[in-house]
């Protein structure tokens, strides 16, 4: 297996919510802010973004996505993190919404159909139909650059137990369709409705993942890899291993801990491979059970350990999690800004526990305006003169 020089680099992906400034109901938007964004990009005779990211749809024309550049430090993460959310809502707002980051809208979905007019996206909603027209949600994906493939398919196999301190962490989507689901992370509960979504197998080598595709493939349960969409997998066409368990984050300073975080996981799994230590053996029953507790909970109650076999508390666990990449944090000198912000999210008690919050303080719209002022908190807004 080839070495792979540190610091790794990084990637992160969000999508977001355009919402209505007045109702924070869903808007079908995103052709109009895109035109906007290009709109600028002429005028300033630049990329997508100063700092390189990229600004796509999504299936919904109620969603946006950025994608940011190769990132080496997070400080450049929070950059790019920081610049296009403040493009977005700026060109949101010349079209009277606004931007969220939240795993959930808390209002009613729009009645129309607002499925994006791609041959992508038409054929997913042919083919999987009401999963497809429903599913409104937004996520949150990690890159980190993976060009060994055998390396990467250890690493799958060595950080699936953490999967669930992930999702647990990260849970922010309380509420759906003006009720309280009862779950720290409903997006979750609705994803995993979704063909090959879910945590993978383990796979004995990079071999037999591609022998698991080439036969989906062929039985035609997928048209292609890039279809298949589990918590962590080896991405078709980019040489990295994408982390996709996670609701996006309102903060900016979330994103940036969860990015440095997942970095860190990566690198002390490969240290573990090259150690000749075996991944952890962990019943794929067990596992869907811890996800499906970690999505219930979140931080809130206990979470399942998948490899000790026991129930712990939410906060423990994440401890085991921070004290098992810390040697890699702290070599990426990621270790005070990611502990303390953990921390922080650990104390208010994540996400969803910051909307349920802002829900005893008042009805659905206000949790949606409090929502965009904590996405829009730290983004770089440019003047109405400068966009």
């Amino acid at each position: 297996m080839r070495e792979v020089t540190q610091p790794l680099t990084v990637g992160v992906e969000e999508e977001y919510q355009i919402v209505d400034a007045e109702t924070g109901c869903l808007r079908p938007d995103c052709d109009s802010i895109m035109a906007s964004i290009e709109s600028d990009e002429a005028h300033r005779g630049g990329g997508a973004a100063e700092t390189g990211a990229a600004v796509q749809h999504e299936l919904h024309l109620t969603q946006i996505e950025m994608a940011s550049a190769v990132c080496t430090t997070l400080e450049e993460v929070r950059a790019q993190v920081a610049e296009v959310r403040g493009r977005l809502i700026a060109a949101a707002r010349q079209c009277g919404a606004e931007l969220v980051a939240a795993g959930t809208n808390p209002k009613r979905p729009p009645d129309e159909d607002d499925v994006t007019p791609s041959e992508r996206y038409r054929s997913m909603t042919r083919r999987y139909q009401m999963l497809a027209r429903d599913l409104r949600i937004f996520g949150c994906h990690v890159h980190v650059s993976m060009p060994d493939p055998e390396m990467g398919v250890q690493v799958m196999n060595h950080a699936r137990p953490w999967l669930p301190a992930l999702q647990a962490l990260t849970a922010n989507s309380p509420f759906w369709e003006e009720e309280d689901t009862g779950y720290a992370s409903y997006r979750r509960e609705l994803w995993v409705q979704w063909p090959m979504a879910g945590p993978p197998l383990p796979f004995k080598d990079a071999d037999e993942l591609r022998r698991c595709v080439r036969s989906l493939v062929k039985a035609e349960a997928i048209e292609d890899a890039t279809r298949i969409y589990w918590d962590v997998r080896l991405p078709e066409k980019l040489p990295t291993i994408e982390f996709r368990v996670m609701d996006v984050m309102t903060r900016i300073e979330e994103t940036v801990a969860c990015v440095g975080l997942i970095r860190a996981l990566v690198a002390r799994c490969m240290a573990d491979v090259r150690a000749g230590v075996a991944p952890p053996d962990v019943r794929p029953e067990l596992l869907t059970v811890a996800m499906w507790q970690a999505a219930r909970y979140g931080m809130g109650e206990r979470l399942i350990d998948p490899v000790g076999c026991r129930q712990v508390s939410a906060v423990e666990h994440i401890e085991e999690l921070l004290a098992y990449v810390r040697d890699p944090l702290e070599a990426a000198g990621d270790w005070s800004e990611v502990r303390k912000t953990v921390q922080r999210m650990i104390d208010f008690g994540g996400g969803a526990a910051r909307q349920r919050t802002f829900h005893r303080e008042g009805p659905l719209e206000h949790v949606v305006q409090r929502l965009v002022e904590h996405t829009a908190a730290g983004a770089i807004i440019p003047s109405p003169a400068s966009s």
